[in-house]
C-alpha cells in the first residue's frame, strides 16, 4: 500500500464517554506525554465565535459542548439529545448503541517529507505554515456546513455555513515517527439562521468536498513552501513532497504507516467482503482503534535524538540544505469554494 499520504481523514465519534477521554487522553496530550505539558487548542469557526469561543480551547468548554450544552449557560444546545439506535449484526445479536453524533474529527496531515522538514530539519516556519493552511481549509470547509429541514413529511437540507471547531496539532504518530497533523473537531451543532436556533449538523456536504478541501490544504501549504525556499515535486496522486528528501528517508520514518498497512492487508484478508469498501476509511478506523500505549517519559529533545539517531552523516547534511533555494513571493490564486 505504500508509504503514508498526505490526507484528509474524518471519523464521527458517537460515545459521550469516549469522546470526553479522547479529549483528555489524546487531543489534549498528542501521542507521547509531553512532560506533563498538555496540547492546547484553538477555537476556529464562525458557530464558535457566535458561543463566545475564541482563542485556546478549555476543558470546561470542550467538555460542555460533548454534553450538547451551551458553554456559557449550560442550556441544552441542539433539540436531539442522546438516543439509542438498534442494530443486529450477523450473527442475529442486538446491539444497542448511541444515536446521536457528538463531533466529527476531520484530520489533515501534509506529506512525509514535509513532516521530516520541519520537525528533524527543525524549520519551525513549516510548522506555523501548516497551521495556516488548516485555517484556510477550514474556512472553505466551512461552507459547505448543513443542517436538515423537516417539513410536510419530507426532509431537504439548508447550508448554514457556520461551524464549531476545535483544531490541535500534534508532531508525531505513535510510533514516535515525524508526523505533522491537526485534529479538527467539528461539533454536532450548527446555527440555522433561518429558523434562529441551533440544530444537528448535517456533513453530507462536507463530506462531498472533502478532496476540495484536501486540495486547498495542499495548494496552501506549498504556496508557502516554495515562498521559503524549498523545492515541490508535484505527485500524480495530487499531492507533493518537498524536493531533497529521499523515498529511503520517507520509508524510514513511516513505521506507523507501514503497521497500519499490515493490520489493514490482515483484515482484509481474513474478511474479503469488506475489500469493496473504501480502504481509506478501514486504515481510519485501524488506526483510531489500535494504538499503541503512549511513552510517559519522552519530550522534544529525546525525541529529536531519536530521530538523528537514525540519520547517517550525509542525511544530516542534506536536510540542513534543504530549504536554501531563494525566497519566492508565493504565486497563483488561492482554492476557494467559488472557483470549485
Amino acid at each position: 500500500m505504500g508509504v503514508a499520504l498526505a490526507m484528509l481523514t474524518m471519523k464521527a465519534q458517537f460515545s459521550l464517554g469516549n469522546a470526553e477521554k479522547y479529549f483528555k487522553e489524546h487531543l489534549q496530550v498528542g501521542d507521547y506525554y509531553m512532560e506533563g505539558q498538555q496540547v492546547m487548542g484553538e477555537w476556529m469557526g464562525q458557530g464558535a465565535e457566535s458561543l463566545g469561543l475564541t482563542g485556546a480551547t478549555h476543558t470546561d468548554e470542550f467538555v460542555s459542548l460533548c454534553r450538547n450544552r451551551h458553554p456559557a449557560t449550560g442550556e441544552r444546545l441542539t433539540q436531539r439529545h442522546n438516543g439509542k439506535r438498534v442494530t443486529v449484526d450477523g450473527d442475529g445479536k442486538v446491539h444497542e448503541l448511541a444515536n446521536r453524533r457528538v463531533f466529527f474529527d476531520f484530520t489533515l496531515s501534509p506529506p512525509k517529507s514535509v513532516s521530516i522538514a520541519a520537525l528533524i530539519g527543525d524549520d519551525r516556519r513549516i510548522v506555523d505554515a501548516h497551521d495556516e493552511a488548516v485555517r484556510t481549509a477550514f474556512q472553505q470547509l466551512e461552507r459547505y456546513a448543513a443542517t436538515r429541514v423537516r417539513k410536510a413529511g419530507e426532509t431537504s437540507y439548508r447550508m448554514t455555513g457556520n461551524l464549531v471547531g476545535a483544531v490541535f496539532r500534534h508532531d508525531t504518530s505513535r510510533a514516535l515517527d515525524p508526523h505533522l497533523h491537526s485534529h479538527c473537531i467539528l461539533f454536532n451543532a450548527t446555527k440555522d439562521s433561518v429558523e434562529n436556533r441551533w440544530k444537528a449538523l448535517e456533513p453530507y456536504e462536507m463530506l462531498q468536498a472533502k478532496k476540495f478541501t484536501e486540495n486547498v490544504y495542499y495548494h496552501e501549504l506549498a504556496r508557502t513552501l516554495i515562498g521559503f525556499g524549498y523545492g515541490i515535486q508535484n505527485k500524480v496522486r495530487g499531492d507533493f513532497e518537498i524536493a531533497g528528501v529521499s523515498q529511503e528517508l520517507i520509508e524510514r520514518f513511516s513505521k506507523r504507516h507501514r503497521e497500519i498497512d499490515d493490520k489493514t492487508q490482515e483484515l482484509l484478508e481474513r474478511q474479503p467482503d469488506k475489500a469493496t469498501r473504501n480502504v481509506q476509511e478501514i486504515r481510519a478506523n485501524i488506526a483510531h482503534k489500535e494504538r499503541a500505549r503512549k511513552m510517559e517519559t519522552v519530550g522534544i529533545e529525546r525525541l529529536q535524538s531519536l530521530w538523528n539517531e537514525q540519520l547517517s552523516s550525509p542525511e544530516r547534511s542534506q536536510l540542513r540544505e534543504l530549504g536554501r533555494g531563494p525566497s519566492l513571493q508565493p504565486d497563483g490564486p488561492r482554492m476557494t469554494a467559488e472557483g470549485r
